[in-house]
């Protein structure tokens, strides 16, 4: 079979700037590099990670892509305010904004204090807002411009110890829809990304030692049969962020390859994919196994469901 050719670089967004949040690792900085190689200039930010930033930025000029670092905490108005007076200073304009900075405490909603609360909602809902108000005066300058926020799947279904950022992301869904309303008549489109599982840091982080054997579950049950990679998902972002993309406006769009759609078919996969002997100790038939493929459980141990 002759290969595929490889497609020319896609240049939808041509001379346009674009900033993303939390782009100095994993889903943000795929974002970062999509947007680059599809010819915007680049304002990579970081709110910790000043050293992985400046990778992410390196990359993207060793291919051609015009690019700046800056420090930004979307949890902090200052340091909005700081930023985009920057960008005013330098690019003049501003074309895509790319909300996809968030942080959480993950704990369950009875054990979550005040401060939890209101650090995740001062990023993913009051910064945001106001990151959008400071944005779509620069957009205006050229005519208009694209918003997009990154929400989350635990607004879809139970994650555990998601509920506060689940809330917080439903939140920044609503005012997707409510910004769509009142600035679709200024050119400037807003649109939300909902992504399913994307196989990167963050996720191997949450599982731990169960990522192996969750990944792999992911592509023997997913329709796709594979997972979703951070550059997979920055295709998806890359697509909303060109005026192909214009009515989408308002609406946040899912992802994930139709893989929360299924999951009550890919449940049933999943136990039949389990050893017998799993099935039985987590059911209580038969005593827990102690050795062997599967969940392993020590002897008298009770079966529970795993806790990310």
């Amino acid at each position: 079979m002759t290969p595929a050719a490889v497609p020319p670089p896609r240049t939808d967004l041509d001379g346009k700037v674009a900033l993303v949040t939390g782009s100095s690792r994993g889903l943000g900085a795929a974002i970062a590099r999509r947007l680059g190689a599809a010819g915007a200039d680049v304002i990579v930010t970081y709110r910790r990670r000043e050293d992985e930033a400046e990778a992410v930025a390196e990359a993207l000029r060793a291919g051609g892509t015009r690019c700046d670092v800056m420090h930004l905490d979307m949890g902090e108005i200052a340091s909005i305010d700081a930023v985009f007076d920057e960008v005013a200073a330098n690019a003049g304009h501003l074309d895509v904004f790319v909300a996809n900075a968030a942080a959480t405490s993950f704990r369950t909603l009875m054990d979550a204090e005040p401060r939890h609360v209101e650090r995740t909602f001062a990023i993913s809902v009051t910064g945001f807002l106001h990151a959008v108000q400071r944005a779509v005066p620069l957009m205006e300058r050229r005519g208009g411009g694209r918003v997009v926020a990154v929400s989350g799947a635990d607004t879809q279904m139970w994650i555990p110890a998601h509920g506060i950022l689940g809330a917080a992301k439903a939140a920044m869904e609503t005012l997707v829809r409510y910004l769509q309303c009142e600035l679709g008549e200024r050119n400037v489109t807003v649109v939300g990304v909902n992504p399913g599982w994307i196989d990167g840091d963050s996720l191997q982080m949450m599982l731990g030692p169960l990522y192996e054997r969750a990944a792999g579950l992911e592509r023997l049950t997913h329709p796709l049969r594979r997972t979703c990679s951070p550059d997979d998902m920055a295709e998806a972002v890359a697509l909303l962020c060109t005026d192909a993309a214009t009515w989408f406006g308002g609406n946040t769009v899912v992802a994930d390859g139709a893989g929360g759609f299924a999951f009550c078919g890919r449940y049933s996969m999943m136990a039949g994919a389990m050893p017998q002997a799993t099935v039985d100790a987590l059911t209580g038939d038969a005593p827990a196994p102690s050795s062997g493929t599967g969940t392993d459980l020590a002897d008298g141990e009770a079966p529970s469901v795993p806790r990310f």
